[in-house]
């Protein structure tokens, strides 16, 4: 019974491996919808402003990168719905779904998140062999401690 538990929880376990992705420098601007990390020339001061609240804006000191999704850029503004963003202190708090307005002159370079496939495709291999593994191991005690 508990080898048969193992061996459907399997296939499971193997598509719950997940996705590997990186980011990788983007060759130019991403579309809007992208989701992008923008690292800065320098610790930058930024503000962000909550969608659909009036007078939300505040400013978060000493930035370095931000991530989240490009809603639009220009020649000297990106403007960018806020996933995280990342201060010399560590990660600014309470800044998921804000909006950024970043100055063009402040980024360094923007990286766009990608799906590795090559990465992921031997995650999950490894995945299946270590599972493969302790399945056969179980179904071998099993068989051992039945003949007995």
């Amino acid at each position: 019974m508990r080898s048969s538990r193992l061996a459907s929880a399997l296939p499971l376990a193997v598509l719950a491996c997940g996705a590997c992705y990186a980011y990788r420098p983007a060759p130019v601007a991403p579309a809007a919808g992208a989701r992008v990390r923008l690292v800065l020339t320098a610790a930058a001061q930024i503000v962000v402003m909550a969608p659909g609240r009036a007078e939300t804006r505040r400013s978060i000191p000493d930035v370095l990168e931000a991530t989240g999704v490009m809603e639009a850029s220009s020649a000297d503004t990106v403007v960018l719905r806020l996933g995280e963003l990342r201060t010399a202190a560590g990660a600014a708090a309470d800044v998921a779904a804000d909006v950024a307005l970043i100055p063009a002159s402040l980024i360094s370079r923007i990286e766009e998140r990608r799906f590795q496939a090559g990465t992921t495709l031997l995650a999950g291999a490894g995945f299946a062999l270590i599972a493969m593994g302790v399945l056969m191991t179980v179904l071998i005690v099993s068989i051992l401690t039945a003949a007995r």
